[in-house]
């Protein structure tokens, strides 16, 4: 090995670990024509992969250092333009001075290893308990390519990928590109077109291959799940191949990679990651563990239309830097709603996109909100940037711009975008002026308000005029386009002030029919009290749903009874007939129910919800949708008598028998550690002992074990501990997890280093959003105020906080006992 002990080089003085922007943007100046060429060898059982990596890069006339991002154990015979050269390690940077290089092409040659692990790590492995077959994957958003192979870890930087595996000799493996050799025990892929780092993606396996006739796309799937595979992949590849062909058309451009395939993956920690040319999918929920509803059917839709828009932005077109996440994840979530409009008419696109947006609403109108574009200084954070700001406001903004501009103009725009950065990067800037180019207007203005201020408005109609105010009164604006409704017709109006009139009759109004804007709608006094009576007649389910939002607002603003609203909507359901619709308001249910209530409340109110829940001619997706919602927050002997009798019965999927026994642990049934059991006797299978493993989490007795196993088990997967954050923090359960709630808090910093994308979110989700009480609220606070995390988290922890002060100011006025 060679010693390493020389003088680090200028560009490595102010190295940082992680990668910095500074770093990113200097390396983007100097270095072009980038090809990776990796060898590796997969070993089953191993808990570390042996690869080889030959780099090639171009570097200007004026020559400079060679800095590479590495995380991992010191490399081996590195060799540059053939010759074995002195080379520096400098926080977590492999760095090699510009005297050993030449302007024009240059050669890296290098050994490495990294490691393999069932989690936290950037190659897991799964071990099918059905077969004992292993399975491993790798997966490098948003900057981990760096612990798998040295590289330049940004996305700006694309390179061409050749990859070779050695495997053993009855698996098979997939990457980005084709196949060019297939032999057991080796397979070699083609060169990639230019692809990000966190792009570049492999699965090996003894993986099963389904196509359907005439369809190049394959899915791929482990073998013990062949069977289960075989009756949707029919499906499956109809709505990705009906999806490809939709975007082909609105983006003027066919599909952009050489191949796609679809991966399917246990325990996958993402609902999808869309790898150029090969988009790697959650197993859940493509081939659904229980008999499927209407919204499991469109999720899986969704998930299908969000990966394969992706091959076009965010593979083909990159965000520049990570700030940027919400261009790529923003065009995914909103063209797979116009892709659900224009391919699934049976589904209303828009009461599911109006679902999506309300996460993001509520998130704005936290302390700990940011703006879509997230201010990013190093990629050591770029998982932070993930949420519902991204994911949900996003796609909100680029519907506004829609109606804002006209759909003509904006398509126009995007298909000059897409035209100009093809396998390229960009950045906001250029979004907007495509859209200035395409419809001949000045947006400055109105793209700052939109995609570089924090928070949302709060618009309402006050005295025959539309106004709007800044929720988080930090004197902010957003010009946009809206369409109200009053029971005498729609009007389109531009609020581009903080006022302007409309011609609005007296009765209800409401100011954001069609879900095309974004914020806070409100009802006053006098529509809330004729929603609640039922005094309208709205033209559209989704206008329906919109009502009973801005209901579900008045109760978390402490201004309506969640006793009441229970009671409207016990009301509304029998008269809300899309499965969409009926999903948003079985979850207002639940929340108003197990987290605003007290016992007592509960108690009174419990066998009227419950059999609100129990609609006897309900069916089909229907039937499954009001039979899990009763699953989920039965309370009453009566209530908790009929989930025995639905076990003892029969008929339900395990997924379904396992929520059983968790909500009869949760309230304490004597028989319910006999009954789980029993059940994980019946399906001791990987999905079983998770499921099984979950429902244990509501068990009183056990929380404590649970909580240590979470933070100090490392072969514990993650998908087993999100799998049981909820079940461990039910609400009705908040003074047992309290005494928890401190550890979790003070171990963010290690979490956020540790873990997956959105672990630290649904962490926060469940410890704090499963408290209800001020106790709690001044713990949360206390934590805060100690300043022992970095601004980044303490956002998080903020936007988490809302809605437990919520509670407390919820339950402090209407459930004091």
């Amino acid at each position: 090995m060679v010693n390493l002990t020389i003088v680090p080089p200028a560009a490595a003085e102010r190295l940082e670990p992680g990668v910095s922007l500074e770093l990113a943007q200097w390396r983007a100046k100097h270095y072009r024509d980038i090809r990776y060429g990796l060898r590796m060898r997969l070993a089953e059982g191993a808990d570390r992969l042996e690869g080889t990596l030959d780099l090639s890069v171009t570097l200007p006339a004026r020559k400079a250092d060679l800095v590479l991002d590495w995380r991992g154990e010191p490399v081996r015979d590195l060799l540059v333009n053939g010759k074995s050269v002195p080379y520096d390690i400098k926080n977590e940077h492999l760095v090699v001075q510009k005297k050993f290089l030449k302007s024009g092409p240059n050669t890296v040659r290098l050994e490495f290893e990294s490691p393999v692990a069932v989690s936290g790590a950037a190659v897991t492995r799964y071990r099918d308990r059905e077969d004992g077959s292993e399975y491993l994957y790798s997966l490098l958003v948003p900057a981990d390519a760096r612990t798998l192979f040295p590289c330049f870890d940004q996305p700006d930087l694309k390179g061409r990928f050749t990859l070779e595996l050695d495997l053993p000799k009855t698996w098979r493996a997939v990457s980005n590109a084709p196949s060019e050799t297939e032999i057991p025990g080796k397979e070699k892929f083609r060169t990639t077109e230019p692809i990000s780092t966190y792009l570049f993606a492999f699965a090996a396996g003894p993986f099963e291959v389904l196509t359907a006739d005439g369809d190049p796309v394959r899915l791929i799937v482990r073998r013990s799940r062949l069977e289960a595979a075989k009756t949707h992949v029919g499906e499956v590849l109809r709505l990705n191949r009906e999806a490809t062909a939709y975007f082909e058309r609105y983006f003027e451009r066919r599909f952009p990679f050489a191949k796609y395939d679809l991966v399917l993956l246990p325990e996958f920690p993402y609902g999808g990651m869309e790898h150029a040319g090969a988009s790697f999918l959650n197993e859940e929920r493509v081939l659904f563990p229980a008999p499927p509803s209407a919204t499991d059917f469109l999720r899986r839709a969704q998930l299908l239309f969000h990966e394969t828009s992706h091959q076009w932005f965010g593979d083909l077109v990159t965000m520049r830097w990570f700030d940027d996440l919400w261009l790529k994840e923003g065009f995914a979530n909103f063209m797979a709603a116009k892709a659900n409009e224009a391919l699934l008419p049976e589904y209303d696109a828009w009461i599911a996109f109006h679902a999506l947006k309300t996460s993001a609403v509520r998130t704005d109108a936290t302390r700990g909100t940011t703006a879509i574009r997230y201010p990013l200084k190093n990629l050591a954070d770029a998982k932070s940037a993930y949420g519902a700001i991204v994911y949900s406001k996003g796609p909100a903004v680029l519907r506004q711009a829609e109606f804002y501009l006209g759909e003509e103009v904006f398509q126009r725009a995007v298909r000059d975008f897409v035209k100009r950065y093809a396998y390229a990067a960009a950045g906001w800037e250029d979004l907007v002026r495509a859209f200035e180019r395409a419809s001949g207007r000045k947006l400055g203005p109105w793209a700052k308000a939109w995609v570089q201020r924090r928070g949302a408005p709060t618009v309402r109609v006050v005295n025959g005029r539309l106004e709007q105010a800044d929720t988080l009164g930090e004197g902010g604006l957003w010009p946009m386009k809206l369409r109200v409704w009053t029971p005498g017709g729609f009007e389109d109006v531009l609020l581009e002030k903080k006022s302007t009139r409309i011609n609005a009759n007296p009765g209800l109004v409401y100011p954001n029919a069609g879900d095309f804007g974004y914020g806070r709608f409100l009802l006053d006094a006098q529509g809330v009290q004729a929603v609640l009576r039922g005094e309208h007649a709205p033209v559209t389910p989704l206008l329906q749903a919109q009502l009973v939002d801005a209901l579900w607002e008045a109760v978390r603003d402490a201004e309506l009874a969640p006793a009441r609203f229970l009671s409207f909507a016990v009301w509304q359901l029998p008269l809300t007939r899309d499965d969409i619709a009926l999903s948003g308001l079985l979850a207002r249910i639940d929340a108003a129910f197990r987290r605003y209530l007290n016992d007592a409340q509960r108690d009174a109110l419990a066998v009227a919800v419950e059999r609100a829940l129990r609609e006897p001619e309900a069916a089909g997706s229907r039937r499954l949708l009001l039979t899990r919602a009763f699953v989920g927050l039965a309370w009453s002997p009566e209530g908790l008598a009929e989930l025995k009798r639905m076990l003892a019965e029969g008929g339900l999927a395990s997924r379904d028998r396992f929520r059983i026994v968790q909500r009869l642990i949760a309230r304490g049934d004597p028989e319910a550690p006999a009954l789980l059991a029993r059940q994980a006797a019946a399906d001791p299978g990987d999905d079983g002992r998770r499921y099984a493993f979950a429902a244990g989490a509501a068990d009183a007795a056990a929380k404590p074990r649970l909580f240590r196993a979470f933070l100090e088990d490392k072969a514990l997967p993650e998908s087993w501990i999100e799998a049981a954050l909820f079940p461990l923090n039910a609400p009705e359960q908040a003074a047992l997890t309290r005494p928890l709630l401190a550890e979790a808090l003070a171990r963010l910093p290690e979490l956020k280093r540790a873990r997956k994308i959105f672990f630290v979110n649904n962490w926060l989700d469940a410890f704090i959003g499963g408290q209800t009480g001020p106790e709690a609220l001044a713990g949360v606070e206390a934590f805060l105020q100690r300043g022992e995390i970095d601004a980044d988290l303490r956002l998080k922890v903020l936007e988490a906080m809302d809605g437990l002060e919520r509670a407390v100011r919820i339950r402090r006025k209407f459930a004091a006992s």
